[in-house]
C-alpha cells in the first residue's frame, strides 16, 4: 500500500522561512479566537465571525506553503484548492453538478461573484491544504495521499455542512435524503466533495511531493487546525452551540475524518518519539 511515513526535512530553515511558519500560527490562534467567539454572538455577529475564521485559516495555510515550498508553488496550490473548489461551487449553484441542488444566502458572508460567496473558495484552501498536509504523515506515496485527503475533507464536511445549513448560509432542495440525524443534507453532497476533492489533490500530488517536517514550528499550523475541526467540533455541537440539528452530525463527523486522524496521528507520535530518543 505504499503505507509508510517519509523522512522528516527542514522546512526552510531561513529566517523569512521561520517567519512565516510563526505567522501561520498567529493566524491559526486567530482563527480558533474567532470560532471561540462565534457561540457567544447572535446574528451578523455570528457572520462576521465566520468570514475571520475563513480569512485566517486560508492564510494561515497560504503563509505554512510559502514556507516550505515557496511562493510560485504557493501560488499553484491556491489555484489548485481556492480555484478548483470555488468553480465547482459556481458550477453547483448553476447546475446542480456536482452537489445537488443548493443555493447561498444573499449578503451574509461577504461580496459573491455568480452567487457563490468569494469567501468560499478560501475555505477549500484552508480544508485542502490542511488535509494534504496532515495525509503526508500516514504515508509518502502521492497516490495514497489522495484518498487518504478526500476522506478528510469529506469528515470535515460532514460538520461543516449541518452547521452552515443550521445557521442558514446555504439551503438545500432536497432535505429528506441524507444520513440519518442529519436529513438536511443530501447524499449527493458528500459525493460532489468527494470527487472535487480527489481532483484538487491530483493537482497537489504534482506540486508538492515534499516531505513533511514534523519538528516545531513547521506542525503547529496543519495539526492544530486538524485537531482543533476534528475534535473540537464535536465539543461544540455537543456543549456549546445549542442547536439540536447538529449533536446527530457528530458520529460522522468524528468517525470520518478519524480515518485520516488517526493514523496521521499515530505517525507523528511515532516521529516525536523517535526524536526525543535520538537526543536523548
Amino acid at each position: 500500500m505504499g503505507m509508510t511515513s517519509g523522512d522528516d526535512t527542514p522546512t526552510r530553515a531561513s529566517t523569512p522561512g521561520a517567519a512565516l511558519l510563526w505567522l501561520s500560527t498567529a493566524l491559526l490562534g486567530t482563527s480558533i479566537a474567532a470560532q471561540i467567539v462565534y457561540p457567544l454572538v447572535e446574528g451578523a455577529g455570528r457572520d462576521r465571525a465566520t468570514v475571520v475564521v475563513v480569512l485566517a485559516s486560508a492564510a494561515a495555510m497560504i503563509a505554512h506553503s510559502a514556507a516550505r515550498l515557496g511562493a510560485l508553488r504557493t501560488v499553484g496550490v491556491f489555484a489548485a484548492t481556492a480555484g478548483v473548489g470555488w468553480t465547482a461551487e459556481i458550477l453547483g449553484t448553476a447546475t446542480s453538478f456536482p452537489f445537488g441542488a443548493y443555493e447561498y444566502a444573499t449578503g451574509r458572508i461577504g461580496p459573491s461573484v455568480l452567487d457563490v460567496p468569494i469567501v468560499i473558495g478560501l475555505a477549500w484552501t484552508a480544508g485542502g491544504y490542511c488535509m494534504w498536509w496532515i495525509s503526508s504523515l500516514v504515508t509518502s506515496n502521492p497516490a495514497w495521499r489522495i484518498p487518504f485527503a478526500t476522506v478528510g475533507m469529506v469528515g470535515w464536511d460532514l460538520y461543516l455542512d449541518p452547521q452552515m445549513v443550521s445557521a442558514g448560509l446555504w439551503t438545500w432542495d432536497d432535505r429528506d435524503s441524507g444520513l440519518p440525524g442529519v436529513d438536511q443534507i443530501p447524499l449527493t453532497n458528500y459525493a460532489g466533495w468527494a470527487g472535487v476533492a480527489a481532483l484538487m489533490f491530483v493537482l497537489l500530488a504534482a506540486l508538492d511531493r515534499e516531505p513533511v517536517d514534523t519538528t516545531p514550528p513547521a506542525p503547529i499550523t496543519p495539526v492544530g487546525w486538524f485537531c482543533w475541526t476534528w475534535l473540537g467540533s464535536a465539543l461544540a455541537f455537543l456543549v456549546f452551540l445549542d442547536d439540536p440539528d447538529l449533536p446527530p452530525a457528530v458520529p460522522y463527523g468524528l468517525i470520518v475524518m478519524g480515518v485520516l486522524g488517526v493514523p496521521a496521528g499515530s505517525a507523528l507520535w511515532r516521529r516525536t518519539r523517535n526524536r526525543s530518543r535520538d537526543t536523548l
